[in-house]
């Protein structure tokens, strides 16, 4: 019915991602959230998730929209063959690692969203990039306890700046 935290738990294959993505619609329809990060634990997961995440947007926006899914994680530039204006030096601040959660919606390894609420540098640029957000984590049951701890202190915080959590796992 509106943001909250949200929990599905099902064995792989029984439709968890699709139905992550209809909630994260329903609460986008209702104007409750602004974008969508789907959050994985690694860039395998994370690169599978972002060919769905991009048909699913097909789906829902206007065919004149510019947007699409962002792919964020340690390798992601490798996918990206045109550098452009922020392959030349000096332009590193702006660089998809640091301002994707800035973009309406992308997906991307958990650790992406996790630095939001770290000591690092920049951690402000992506706690903001989250804030108002749909925020999905995947495969839950396969964070250490180091990780869910930090994952705890993720959910607290998103919860905080209004965002919907959807976690995933098939096993809890």
């Amino acid at each position: 019915l509106g943001p909250g935290v949200y929990i599905l738990e099902a064995p792989m294959g029984m439709g968890k991602t699709e139905a992550a993505l209809f909630a994260a619609y329903q609460v986008l329809e209702k104007g409750l959230a602004t974008g969508i990060y789907f959050a994985l634990p690694t860039q395998l997961t994370s690169e599978k998730i972002y060919d769905r995440m991009n048909n699913f947007l097909d789906k829902i926006l206007d065919k004149n929209c510019k947007f699409r899914s962002l792919l964020l994680h340690s390798s992601a530039w490798l996918r990206d063959t045109d550098l452009g204006e922020e392959g030349m030096p000096g332009r590193d601040w702006f660089n998809k690692s640091k301002r994707g959660l800035l973009a309406p919606f992308a997906v991307g390894t958990v650790d992406q969203a996790l630095m939001g609420v770290i000591n690092v540098k920049h951690e402000f640029v992506r706690a903001f990039g989250l804030a108002g957000k749909v925020v999905i984590l995947d495969e839950v049951h396969s964070y250490d306890s180091y990780t869910g701890t930090i994952l705890t202190a993720l959910v607290k915080a998103l919860r905080e700046m209004h965002c919907t959590v959807i976690i995933l796992s098939a096993t809890l």
